[in-house]
């Protein structure tokens, strides 16, 4: 009785408006955000004595503190702050009372008007060549502005969250986003990349960055898949014929949930299984040899859990409810969750949409692999568990225990 139930269920999926929905939006998102990225001199073997092995990121209070208040004195002078309060770009701009509110930030800061600071900021970025490919990024990464001497950390930290309340939510400025980077040295270098052909084997790292793109979509879009079949049968007023059926609650159920969640994945591998194609390419051409299954590893262990909850949720809400404001109460769930993000780059913990907004960082990730397992056994096993609450209100309707349509059902034994 399931697998007949099963099949149905992904034709009836397959001849949804949403579902076609569902794949367009999917594909141009992914498509958009990851087609164009060029990151091949990472395979190129670091030699001793290069100008440059690039940077990472610093812990020293001071260069964190130098770092931030250079890249505060730029936004301030171009009146263009970067943001992501829902985990997407929004630029901010200021009126004249918070300029000035910046302003006397930076000075109490840094003990220098803002018309001091932008003349050593002209100065520092004259002596590069902003038109070379090397000139620019350089001259933005070791532009610094000196904190006072009698500055502490503690005292920057309270004056970057005023200027997270003149900004607004989601900018770098936020205490827990401090950051620095400083010059990697040639072992740094070296390390990095060994771990990129060794650990990562260059699939890896690729698939990370299309995991922290699809999941993103995978918060949001499968709440109309779940909801429009659980709305279905109410809107073709067949739930008497449901309701009389010899299957069990478990396989109705399961037959539909199950369904949505293979038609919802297939293209999620689909996409990754192209998008990974070039870079095997690039491995290969590099004498690198690639993850060929770095595509499916990364999308049933890092996304099919976010997919499988936001699903359930969806069912359950729906069947709990029954109408379209399920749709919008899990919408606004969802959008609390990628709201709650607080790291673009690893820092897990049990949020629902683990993020890795960058290429490589290949020996933080694998530290921090172990968070990400728990992280992503939670959500499967949540999944389970409201799957499991959608199957007893299911089941809970059949028998005659809940209202439908302002009426108690009699019980169908």
């Amino acid at each position: 009785m399931f697998f007949p139930l099963f099949f149905k269920e992904c034709r009836q999926i397959a001849k949804s408006l949403v579902y076609y929905l569902y794949l367009i939006i999917l594909v141009l998102f992914l498509t958009s955000q990851l087609s164009d990225g060029d990151w091949s001199d990472r395979l190129t073997e670091p030699k001793p004595g290069q100008e440059s092995y690039g940077f990472k990121e610093s812990e020293d209070e001071t260069l964190i503190m130098e770092s931030t208040l250079a890249e505060l004195v730029r936004e301030t002078d171009w009146n263009s702050y970067a943001t992501y309060p829902f985990m997407f770009y929004k630029e901010v701009t200021l009126n004249d009372s918070e300029l000035a509110e910046i302003e006397q930030i930076l000075f109490e800061c840094t003990g220098k008007s803002f018309e001091q600071l932008l003349d050593e900021m002209d100065a520092h970025f004259s002596g590069y060549d902003q038109s070379t490919m090397e000139g620019a990024p350089i001259s933005g990464q070791t532009f610094l502005v000196e904190p006072a001497e009698d500055l502490t950390f503690e005292e920057f930290q309270n004056a970057m969250k005023r200027v997270c309340g003149i900004i607004g939510k989601g900018s770098a400025f936020e205490p827990e986003k401090l950051t620095a980077s400083e010059p990697k040295t040639y072992e740094d270098a070296l390390e990095d990349y060994r771990a990129l052909c060794e650990k990562d084997k260059v699939t890896g790292a690729y698939m990370r960055l299309f995991c922290d793109y699809a999941g993103i979509m995978l918060v949001i879009l499968p709440i109309f898949l779940g909801a429009t079949r659980c709305l279905r049968d109410k809107r073709a007023d067949a739930q008497q014929v449901i309701y009389a059926r010899a299957a069990s609650s478990l396989q109705v159920v399961g037959s539909r949930y199950l369904a949505n969640l293979f038609m919802a994945f297939l293209p999620v591998v689909l996409i990754a299984f192209l998008l990974q194609s070039p870079y095997l390419y690039l491995a290969r051409t590099n004498g690198v040899a690639p993850d060929v299954f770095a595509f499916l590893k990364y999308s049933v262990g890092w996304l099919l859990p976010t997919l499988m909850v936001t699903l359930a949720l969806s069912f359950v809400l729906t069947e709990l409810i029954g109408n379209v404001f399920a749709v919008i109460l899990q919408v606004f769930w969802s959008f609390a969750c990628i709201a709650l993000e607080t790291s673009l780059v690893g820092e897990f913990g049990f949020h629902l949409e683990p993020r890795w907004n960058t290429v490589g960082n290949t020996q933080s990730f694998f530290a921090q692999l172990g968070q990400l397992a728990i992280n992503r056994l939670f959500y499967l096993l949540l999944a389970i568990l409201l799957f499991g609450l959608t199957v007893l209100i299911f089941d809970r309707k059949r028998k005659g225990g809940v209202f439908w349509h302002g009426k108690n059902s009699k019980s169908r034994g």
